[in-house]
């Protein structure tokens, strides 16, 4: 060997059906279940193809965008001040423990 190691991506690939992870599945088809309740049509279950090809090419890029997406919602999104600080933080106020630590 020339000293390189080489990587078998396939056992760290999520499940796949498709082309799409199993995550992007049962996203597409909640929307479009719910795009279908609310609308009472059963043909807009057709919507989920579309869905499904856009799906498709982002997990051609990465396979793990979905979960990658869904772990930036639970973090990011949810913090409130990630757009004044830059990083998602717990809790938005100055650190008043530091201050007092630095005086004594």
């Amino acid at each position: 060997m020339d000293g390189t190691d080489p990587l078998f991506v396939g056992p760290t690939r999520p499940a796949m059906k498709w082309g799409v992870t199993m995550d992007g599945i049962i996203v597409g088809f909640v929307l479009v279940a719910i795009l279908m309740i609310g609308t009472g049509n059963p043909f807009t279950l057709l919507l989920y193809l579309p869905i499904h090809g856009t799906l498709y090419l982002l997990c051609m890029r990465d396979p793990r965008i979905i979960r990658l997406l869904f772990l930036w919602v639970q973090t990011k999104l949810r913090s409130l001040g990630w757009r004044h600080w830059g990083a998602a933080t717990a809790c938005p106020l100055v650190n008043t423990r530091a201050g007092k630590r630095l005086r004594s």
